[in-house]
Parts: structure tokens; sequence; C-alpha cells
């Protein structure tokens, strides 16, 4: 008596146990998933300062331990008080996520920012906060700053040299009258008279004249 009344309670659990299985399983399913790790996110910030007008990639690697749902970006220029927010796109099936920011965005001086990354259970992670940001710092164009002379300073121009100046002299030689071509010294400028040739001897006699061609 008492082991049939043993078995029939075995056999009531039993047949509660397959009426109330598929019940708490669906209970399971409606509660939260129990995924309480955040992603991480890996980022290297901009080192150098960028040229205002041109363009820059913000990445970052990011993993969960289940899945990615979001990355974003939030971004501002030095001085503004609110944040600008784009989503950072996942770059084909890596675990790297990008944007760019254009010249409309990288002004002077600077662009501060910081990255939230989101699970499928909702978990995010901050990389900087929007307190204590990023910075990527923008300066002038180089060529502008080059094209700009200092205020007071002169600017100096060589004077072009002076062509050199012929001048033709008659001299007697070994009592023949030559024609020379005698160039000016640069430093006398060709600006003195040239010295008078000599007068030919009295007397009579064959005058030959030698010059070279103009």
């Amino acid at each position: 008596m008492r082991n049939h009344s043993l078995r029939s309670f075995i056999t009531f659990l039993l047949c509660v146990g397959f009426i109330y299985t598929p019940i708490l399983q669906a209970a399971q399913l409606s509660l939260p998933s129990g995924d309480l790790v955040a992603p991480e996110v890996s980022h290297e910030v901009i080192p150098e300062s960028l040229e205002a007008g041109s363009s820059v990639q913000i990445k970052a690697t990011v993993t969960d331990n289940v899945g990615v749902k979001s990355v974003t970006l939030f971004y501002r220029t030095k001085g503004e008080e609110d944040y600008k927010r784009t989503s950072m796109n996942r770059i084909g099936e890596t675990n790297e996520y990008a944007v760019t920011l254009g010249k409309e965005e990288l002004v002077e001086p600077g662009v501060e920012y910081y990255i939230q990354a989101m699970d499928l259970a909702g978990n995010s992670l901050l990389h900087g906060y929007s307190f204590s940001p990023l910075v990527v710092n923008v300066v002038a164009p180089t060529g502008a700053a080059a094209a700009t002379v200092a205020e007071g300073e002169t600017i100096r121009e060589e004077p072009a040299a002076e062509p050199k100046k012929k001048t033709n002299i008659w001299l007697w030689v070994g009592g023949l009258l030559a024609l020379g071509v005698i160039a000016a010294a640069a430093g006398g400028g060709g600006g003195g008279d040239s010295a008078a040739a000599p007068p030919p001897p009295d007397g009579t006699g064959t005058i030959v004249i030698s010059a070279p061609p103009p």
C-alpha cells in the first residue's frame, strides 16, 4: 500500500513537470538574457594636428561577447556646448567601425568627441566622456601661413645688372690706325668719358684701318 502511494506521488510530479515545462521555458525566454558584459572599445587618438579644411577618419575596434548593436560618435567644435551624433559603420566583416569628418566639421581650433558602443542586450560603454572628451587639434593650412608676410617685414629686390657698354677707341699701333672694341668695366658703370684718340702724325703715308665687324 505504501509503495503504491509512493508510485502515485512520483507519477503526479512527472505529470506536473510535463505540463509546466513549456510554461517555464516561455517564461525564461521573456526574462532578460543575462548578458551583463558591456562591449570593449579600442581606439587610438590622432596625435598630430590636422589642417583646417581637410578630412579625418575616426576608427575604433569594438568587440562583445554576444554581439554589437551600434557604435556612435558624438562630436563638437571646441568651445561649443552641444554634441552632434553620427553612426560609425562597420568595415566589412571586421570588428572595426569608422566614420569620416569632412572639412565642414574639421575647423579651428579643433574637434572634441567620444564614442559609445552598445551590445544586443543594451549594455553600453563610453570611450571618452562628454565632460572629458577626446580631442583632434586643428590648425590653419600651412599654404596660407606661408603666403602671409610678417607685419613690418620689407622685401628687398636686387636691381638688375646693367649691360656692359662698349666704347670704340681709335689707337695708333705700330704706325697703323686700328679700331678696338673695349668693354667698359662693370664698376665704372660706363658713365665716364673715353680717352680721346691721339691725332695722327704729320706727313704722308698709307693708313690701314682694321676693325672687327659690328
